[in-house]
This record gives C-alpha cells, structure tokens and sequence, in this order.
C-alpha cells in the first residue's frame, strides 16, 4: 500500500506544491527556501516531495480513512450535486464546506500514498464540481438573493481549498488551466461583492462576529502565489487590516499579546486559528515582522492555556476557555474537544513549526494526533442515528470520525458535530458533519512535514517507523529509514542512505516528554535533551544514529491547583491512558509515584479486555489490578454504559 514511489505514474514526480507549466513563478518559490523578497522567512521548509511512507499506527490510520471515506464515490457526488441547488438557503447552512473540506484532506492522503484509484476519484469529482459552475463564476450552495449571508463565504473559501490542493498534484494540464479559470472566476465573484466598495467582509455572516468569512484570507493568498496577480495579495491585505481593527481584532490582539485567546470578543477555536493559518500564509508574502510577532504571541498562548492533555481546544463544545483549567472543572460538562479542532491545531502548529522550529509545536501535533486524532476514528464503524420529527425522517448512517472526546467519565458518540442534513438527486435523504469531512486532513500532516530543510540541513521531528527522504543544502537527496515500534516503544533506530557524503546539520526531536533520553551515532554517546538536538558532521551511507526515549509511565497532574488531589492522569511517552470507570470503581486512585512522578506499580499487559489497543497496561494499585489502555483505542465502541476518562479521580502519594 506504502510501496516506493520510484516507479510512479508521471504525476508524482512533480512535487506537489510547485507550479504546473504554464503558471507564473510562485511567490514563495523552493529554489531560495530563506530568502524572500530579500528578507527570512519560515525557519524550516517542508520538502513536500520527501515520499515519506510511514508503518505502523500512521499506515492503518490512512488505511481506516481510504477505505472508509475517500474511496466512496458517491459521498463526493453528493457533495458536488450541493451547488447550484441553494441547498443551504433555507437555514443558512454550512453544506458548503462538505466537498471542499473532504477534497482537501483526500489531497493530503493522496499526495503522500500516491494512490492512482484515489487520484482517479479526486478528478473525477474536480470536474463534476467545476460543471457546477454558473454564468458569473459563482460556486455556491446559496442563491443570489441568500448569497454573502450565514456560511457562503465559509463555504466559497473551501471551494477554493479543495481546487488549489487538488491542483498540487494534478497533472492533467488542461485541467489545470481550466481550475485556475474557475478559481480566479471564483474569487474575482467575491471581491466584486464583498469588500471595500461592498459588503464588509465580516458582515457576510451573522456568526462569531465574521471571523468564519475572514478565514478566507488563507486561499486568496495561495491564490496570489499560484498567479502572481497582485489584486489577490491586495485583497488579502483588506481582510488582514479588517484581523486589526475590525469587531474581532483578533491580530492586532496577538500582536499586542495582552491577553489570552479564550479573552478575546470572539472566542470559537477552529475559525479563529484557521484566520491565523491564513496570516502565516500572508506573512511568507509580505514579510512583514508585526505579523510574525501575532503569530507567535497566538501560539505560544494557545499552548500555553487551550491545550488538554489529550491535545486538543476548548471545553465549552468548541470555543477557546482556558481549557489547561476547564478540563478538570466538573462545571464544564456535555460535548467538548471537538475533531476539527484537533485537526486545525495540528494544522496551525505545524504552520508555526516551520515559522519558528519551536519544538514545542511539533510535540503538540503528536500529542493530538496520538490521542484526540486517532480516538476520533470510528474504527468500530459505529452507526450513527439522526432521530426524525414531523417535518423529516429518520435517517443511518456511517460516519468515519466522532466529533467529541471525553476528558472525564464519558463517552463517544455524543453528538455529530455540523450536522446537516440533505438530499440527493433521486431525493434520497443523506446527512453528513464537518468533523467527518475534515478529518481526512489530520492523516496527512504529518508526512507533509516529517522531514524539513533548515538553512543547513535537515529537520527530523517524528519518529514512526518507516522512511522519509528530503533534499540536503547540497541538492542531494538523503533518505532516511527509521525503524522501531514508535509511540509504543521508545527505541528508535535511524539509519542514513546518502548517495554523497555531505557535512550538514541533522536536527532531530527530543521531545518535551522524554525527561531521559540516550542518543548514540554510530555507537558514540551524544549528551540530548528535550528539543532539537543539531549534529553537525560528514553523513555518510549508513550512518547509524539510536534514540532510547524515557518509555516510564508518569503521573500528570492538573494544571489547575484546586483540582490537585481530586483528578490525575497517566502517560507513557505520548501517549494518555484511559480507563473504564467499571474498571476503577467509585474508590479514587491514589497512584504511588518516585522522586521524578515515575508510576510505582505500572506494567505493560497484553489484555485481551482491547485487543485492538494500541497498548494495554495494568495498575497495581492498592491490592487490585486496574487495566489502563491508550487513550485513543477507549471507548470505540460508544457504548453509554461504560464511560471512561482521560483524567480519573485520584490523586498522587510520594
């Protein structure tokens, strides 16, 4: 399924990310990857044609996803079959987004796997979507008379996404041309319309004070460096300036970097950090420091006060509200840690990974993608029920990803976040929801930025087992085979394959939660400790470098004081373990632990209470035997009957 790429179609050796023939120069061209109009830029660039082909726990997450969402054809008929119909009139819905969300996430997986039957599906659907077009360019699920109210923008910023992403690894050129026609149309619809001379940006919706419609930003600077037509980059500077003083100032708040982002007017998680993965995209452009400065401010806050232990925002459904403290508040109840948000942090992170290779940004993509991401995926193939009323029926259904995730007693499956429902062609009733769309994105981050250039050689941030190549300062291409059981064990063993021998930098991620760590090259000791660790020498072929990270279990304790001694959590490496509360009881834990928070007691098991867990281990506690497993495989079975938690109740004894 992950084979070498070497022998692929025509299409995959061009990487994706550079510009098809015919298309003017990209703004931000890889041939100077820190230069930029004469000033730096991102501290770290992807090499988006690395052919990374990872194994493990990634492999059957792409596998899941495939074959359960991005192989369905008529899920993207269906979609696409959405406009010219004003399908989301009535109640000024967000159907909108259903195609151009799963489109792009599809684009990641089949950039990274290369897969033909996918590829074939994807421009399939391109061109079923693009036949959808009116007279004016418009591709909208809103009418005229309803247009530039509720969701359109929302919905007409995905459109764009889903064509630009598909456009990365197209290789039909006429198809492209046609593409960039029908995305400039597109956009040439909006700024007519909403703007300066015309409707303010962050009056086209009534919702979250406009920053859902400014999120658009991201795709009109793409759209500026696939065309080099500076009106693009002119009305991304208008959104931009409306981020700064408009009703949610939310950039000029950044930069001024007085207050948290849960302080902010507006605090809904997922759009807000999309507008600011568009300001990153806007400052790659114009270079402009204050910019850098915002963004920087925004994440380090976000790491700092949103972040739950399971990795992802909010725990007021899906609004930013200091959820370090929220998450042990039991005030705080019902759905919370919504999917498209983990996927959007891990989407932002990385962004800011490469802004500023902060560790810390890489530590919080694997901490969400080990434990909120992967418990997001209905592996179970759980069927979701929509209840009918006098006005619709009842209506079954698969849906590949859940919405929520739990952090105390609960369990999944509360809820289907974005629900809406519609019909298709033949007037059979369907029902879809934005966390499901979205999700196929959070597969594909990683192998996007698995290995990444830095101004003197290579950036290695994650561990699974499997290869990844990247192109050295020199031009050469270096692979990289990693080997290992990665998260599940903590020994990792990388070996180089290098054509030339080269003196270079190799950067390689100790993470935050590796409190002891050995690294050896070649069999030589090298001190290490979390962060990137650089070596600077001569790689040659089959230099040998082993990582041992720290595989204790740890007790965490909540951010928050006053929930000391009443909630705690575990973890081995990075990954949360869960446990049933049939399995604790009504008793609290009191969980001995060493000088260093190391767990007494903990044993890794093979229980066969999971057998599809990722790891199972036993907590000797106080004369029983209670069974803890990785946070992402608990509770896949959505049943009501068996809540589990992240953070149990209990507390810590020296």
């Amino acid at each position: 399924y992950l084979k070498d790429h070497t022998g692929a179609a025509a299409r995959w050796r061009r990487s994706p990310g550079t510009i098809p023939k015919g298309y003017p120069e990209m703004k931000t061209s890889h041939d100077s990857i820190f230069e930029h109009n004469g000033f730096a830029t991102d501290r770290l660039i992807p090499d988006y044609d690395n052919r990374a082909a990872f194994d493990g726990v990634l492999r059957r997450a792409v596998m899941f996803i495939t074959s359960a969402q991005l192989y369905d054809e008529e899920l993207y008929k269906r979609f696409s079959a959405l406009f010219g119909t004003c399908a989301d009139d009535p109640n000024r819905g967000w159907r909108c987004e259903y195609w151009g969300k799963l489109m792009r996430g599809a684009c990641f997986v089949c950039a990274y796997t290369r897969d033909e039957r996918l590829y074939s599906i994807l421009e399939g659907s391109v061109r079923d979507l693009l036949a959808r077009r009116d007279d004016e360019g418009r591709i909208t699920t809103y009418s005229k008379e309803c247009e530039f109210s509720g969701w359109d923008m929302w919905g007409r910023k995905y459109v764009l996404l889903g064509l630009q992403y598909f456009s990365e690894i197209c290789s039909d050129e006429a198809l492209l041309a046609d593409i960039r026609t029908a995305m400039c149309r597109h956009a040439d619809y909006i700024m007519k319309h909403v703007g300066p001379c015309g409707i303010p940006i962050n009056e086209t919706s009534g919702n979250w004070l406009g920053i859902n419609s400014m999120s658009i930003l991201e795709p009109f600077v793409r759209l500026y460096n696939l065309t080099g037509e500076k009106k693009y980059l002119d009305y991304a500077a208008y959104i931009v300036g409306v981020g700064e003083s408009g009703a949610a100032p939310i950039f000029a708040l950044a930069e001024k970097d007085e207050l948290d982002p849960c302080e902010y007017p507006v605090t809904k998680a997922y759009e807000m950090m999309s507008c600011f993965e568009g300001l990153a995209e806007y400052y790659r452009v114009t270079g402009e420091e204050k910019y850098r400065r915002a963004l920087i401010n925004f994440g380090r806050r976000v790491l700092e006060t949103e972040v739950s232990v399971i990795g992802c925002c909010g725990c007021t459904h899906e609004l930013f509200d200091h959820t370090s403290l929220t998450q042990t508040d039991d005030d705080f109840v019902g759905i919370m840690q919504e999917t498209c948000v983990s996927v959007t942090l891990m989407k932002l992170a990385s962004q800011l990974l490469r802004l500023t290779a902060d560790p810390a940004y890489a530590d919080v993509i694997e901490q969400s993608f080990f434990n909120a991401y992967l418990g997001s995926l209905n592996t179970h193939r759980v069927m979701s029920v929509v209840k009918g009323n006098d006005k619709y029926p009842e209506l079954r259904g698969f849906l590949p990803f859940d919405s929520y995730s739990p952090l105390r007693y609960g369990t999944r499956g509360q809820k289907i976040g974005g629900l809406m429902r519609f019909y298709d062609e033949n007037g059979e009733g369907h029902f879809y929801g934005c966390c499901a769309c979205i999700g196929a994105a959070g597969a594909g981050i990683i192998p996007r930025i698995a290995a990444m250039r830095s101004q003197d050689g290579i950036c290695l941030s994650f561990w699974l087992p499997g290869t990844v190549r990247c192109l050295t300062p020199a031009g050469n291409l270096m692979k990289f085979e990693i080997e290992g059981n990665y998260p599940i064990g903590g020994d990792v063993t990388v070996t180089v394959h290098a054509g030339t021998p080269e003196r270079m930098t190799l950067s390689l991620r100790i993470p935050q939660w590796s409190r002891h760590t050995r690294v050896r090259v070649n069999g030589e000791c090298i001190p290490a400790a979390p962060g990137y660790l650089d070596i600077r020498r001569v790689w040659r072929n089959g230099d040998r470098i082993s990582l041992q990270l720290d595989e204790s279990v740890y007790a965490v304790l909540p951010p928050d004081e006053k929930a000391r001694g009443k909630y705690i959590a575990l973890r081995r490496g990075c990954i949360v373990l869960a446990a049933y509360k049939r399995d604790i009881g009504d008793t609290p834990l009191v969980v001995r632990v060493d000088e260093e928070g190391r767990v007494i007691g903990a044993s890794p098991s093979s229980s066969t209470n999971a057998p599809d867990a990722m790891f199972g281990m036993f907590l000797h506690n106080a004369g029983r035997h209670i069974y803890f497993i990785d946070y992402a495989s608990a509770g896949k079975t959505y049943d009501e009957q068996h809540p589990f938690a992240a953070w149990v109740p209990g507390k810590i004894e020296n």
